[in-house]
């Protein structure tokens, strides 16, 4: 078995999120210098000793410009990303490196939230596409797999993006699949609560499935051990969040009857029962009967509203805002009302019925 190995959740304090109101013309430039940035952190941790560096989703930092640019995204995206590929390529190449970056991606009409795994030898290994799609991406094309890939000094590596991390069904998958490791790359936390949920997601998704959990997330990635350990965190201004563990190890665990085994893997998923799990994959569980008073907004509307919320609604609820700063008291009620019945239940309507509660006294 091999050594130890140091693995990097990398992410840039110096990231440019994208002017969405620029042209692709002038945002290019600017993606450039963040491509530059994601060869330096290549850099630090190849220095560091590090044999992969993984980044977080919306490597490029132009998700909002897309969401602005939603009926004609490519002449930004294409280049963007063929830019960043190459780049990477050359990169991980000249530091004997394994590196995965992760961004939207254009496939001729479709666009997939795309996380993809370079080689020590800037060879592309595999993709992986995100299967869960929240409201605001219904308009992307979902994956419909969890693929695994073998590596010599990982073990099985798996990737999952995310909203993909909500789903506990994504983590076992993988681990069903060989992973050793998971690559969780994600500009969010692990379930629909925030906080001390999130936090707990991250712990149970290592520990139920025993696997070394990599989160790369900007300002806030962390690494988890397969006892749910974490064993390292991101520290305000650095470049990239380091472990080093032996992915092969650290599952000697067992109960007082069953004994200890040096891979508890072993029994963990002998002892599963499949047959009782049909629901899992039943598309129209008894559940969602409950539900069926609450409809939830689906395909472009749904992805038009998102984008929305990401650029001109979070503008227009700022100026909102200033207006009742500034004592406009019955503009900025205007405002909030038309914001609260047109962003519904995004954090733009909820925070809009907030404050009406707030003006209103």
């Amino acid at each position: 078995m091999p050594d130890k190995v140091k693995v990097a959740a990398g992410h840039s304090p110096e990231w440019q999120r994208i002017d969405y109101g620029l042209d692709a013309e002038d945002a290019l430039p600017l993606v450039q210098e963040n491509i530059a940035e994601i060869g330096g952190i290549i850099d630090e941790a190849a220095d560091a000793g590090c044999v992969m560096v993984a980044f977080p989703e919306d490597t490029l930092g132009i998700t909002g410009w897309l969401a602005h640019h939603f009926d004609d995204q490519k002449p930004l995206l294409v280049p963007a990303v063929e830019r960043m590929l190459a780049a990477v390529g050359k990169k991980t190449a000249q530091r004997s490196i394994y590196a995965i970056v992760c961004n939207d991606v254009s496939y001729g009409d479709d666009v997939m939230n795309t996380a993809i795994l370079f080689g020590r030898d800037g060879a592309e290994i595999g993709r992986y596409h995100k299967v869960n799609l929240p409201i605001a991406e219904q308009s992307r094309k979902p994956g419909d797999s969890f693929p695994v890939f073998e590596t010599p000094e990982l073990g099985g590596i798996g990737m999952c993006i995310c909203y993909d991390m909500v789903f506990p069904e994504t983590a076992r998958a993988l681990a069903l699949g060989g992973a050793d490791v998971i690559f969780h790359l994600t500009m969010g936390g692990a379930a629909a609560s925030d906080g001390a949920a999130s936090d707990a997601a991250f712990i149970a998704r290592a520990a139920d499935n025993e696997l070394y959990l990599v989160v790369s997330w900007r300002g806030d990635s962390r690494i988890y051990a397969p006892s749910g350990e974490m064993i390292a965190r991101a520290k305000q201004g650095e470049r990239i969040t380091v472990a080093e563990f032996d992915p092969f190890s650290g599952r000697e665990f067992g109960d007082a009857c069953g004994g200890t085994f040096p891979d508890h893997r072993a029994r963990l998923f002998r002892e599963r029962m499949p047959a009782a799990y049909s629901i899992l994959t039943d598309p129209s569980p008894p559940a969602l009967a409950k539900f069926a008073h609450m409809p939830i907004p689906s395909g472009d509307e749904a992805s038009r509203l998102g984008a929305e919320v990401l650029t001109t609604g979070a503008d227009r609820f700022s100026a909102a805002d200033k207006l009742a700063k500034a004592g406009k008291r019955n503009e900025a009620i205007a405002e909030f009302e038309a914001m609260s019945a047109h962003f519904k239940t995004t954090w733009i309507g909820r925070a809009s019925r907030a404050r009406l509660k707030e003006l209103r006294g």
